[in-house]
């Protein structure tokens, strides 16, 4: 079962790898943290207006500890623990699949590999924590489209041949779970902070 999943998931990969390739600069961009500043900021500014404008200051503080203990949880719990704890080689250091990957190739002529290993997705994981947080304070109305954003700056571990399909499933069910504990947890405090 265990050598079916992972054909799949490199079959799929294969078929995701470097496709369309003229897609390498937004890709590139795309997956550095910069991609994610605009998104963050834009959450601040709406806790901020909740806090200010619409007199609701403590809402705005348990908002923004929920958002920072979100992605510290994704973050940590996905490169520090789960990464080394299941200790699955990236599609980019297997040996297998070595000459068959697309990868970023710096101006120097090396490539772009990540870490060693992949499972989770910590891109995945965060993205998906902080879309599904913001979701669940603000609103599905006006912010479902976070979920598109983290799903596309997901896509680009798969483009870039450092992360398997699975790595980025498993990643983003993760962050999103994570988010729905921390905004439970949080709401027990504060129940105007499950209101959008």
């Amino acid at each position: 079962m265990r050598n079916t999943l992972q054909a799949w998931d490199e079959a799929v990969l294969l078929a995701l790898n470097g496709q369309p390739r003229w897609l390498d600069t937004p890709a590139w961009w795309l997956t550095s943290n910069w991609a994610a500043v605009p998104v963050v900021l834009l959450i601040f500014w709406t806790l901020y207006r909740i806090g200010t404008r619409h007199g609701a200051p403590r809402r705005a503080w348990l908002g923004l500890a929920a958002l920072i203990l979100t992605f510290a949880g994704t973050d940590a719990l996905s490169s520090r623990v789960m990464k080394p704890g299941f200790a699955r080689l990236r599609p980019s250091h297997t040996e297998a699949l070595d000459g068959h990957l697309h990868h970023h190739t710096f101006e120097d002529g090396s490539v772009y590999r990540g870490g060693r290993f992949g499972f989770v997705s910590s891109h995945a994981a965060n993205t998906f924590g902080i879309a599904t947080l913001a979701v669940l304070l603000f609103g599905a109305g006006r912010w479902r489209w976070l979920w598109m954003w983290a799903a596309a700056m997901s896509w680009t571990r798969i483009y870039l041949g450092v992360h398997y399909p699975g790595d980025i499933l498993f990643g983003a069910l993760f962050g999103a779970g994570w988010a729905c504990a921390i905004f439970t947890a949080f709401r027990r405090f504060s129940p105007a902070l499950s209101t959008p």
